[in-house]
């Protein structure tokens, strides 16, 4: 069994430490996941892996429209993982708060809900992204320069 070792205790934030994915990663089931355009640094699309391994969130049904962008615009997608590494409990309620503040921070052309309002219930929120991640902004949080159009509450 592989083991991760992290130089920092955890803390009430969201660390995500983004990776390629490879035949390990892909087994999680307790992650986030993002497509990126192949020798770039945009981001097609974010998702999470919360019931199911991030294989068989890729592997949906649903995702076969991903494949058909991907096709249309001559795209190479290029696939990466990323852990949480929190001292919060990781409910799917939390996992999708995460998806949904970055989705509407980053505005990925490929998301198609969640880019015009953010629901969110965790206010108190921070993500910091690291490892290979593409986008030059790496903290996400509501205190920092947060749009006009956030909406608390339940979705």
């Amino acid at each position: 069994m592989r083991r991760v070792e992290y130089l920092r205790k955890p803390t009430e934030d969201i660390e995500l430490f983004w990776q390629a994915g490879d035949h390990l990663t892909v087994q999680a089931t307790t992650a986030m996941y993002l497509f990126r355009k192949k020798g770039t640094r945009e981001i097609l699309y974010i998702g999470k892996a919360c019931r199911q391994s991030v294989k068989q969130r890729w592997l949906c049904r649903s995702k076969n429209r991903l494949d058909k962008l991907a096709r249309k615009e001559g795209v190479v997608m290029r696939p990466f993982v990323a852990g949480f590494h929190t001292t919060r409990r990781l409910t799917p309620q939390l996992i999708n708060d995460v998806e949904r503040l970055l989705i509407f921070l980053l505005n990925p052309r490929w998301n198609g809900p969640g880019k015009v309002t953010c629901r969110l219930h965790h206010r108190e929120l921070t993500v910091k992204c690291s490892g290979e991640w593409p986008h030059p902004r790496t903290i996400f949080t509501y205190y920092d320069k947060f749009p006009f159009s956030l909406a608390y509450g339940s979705a």
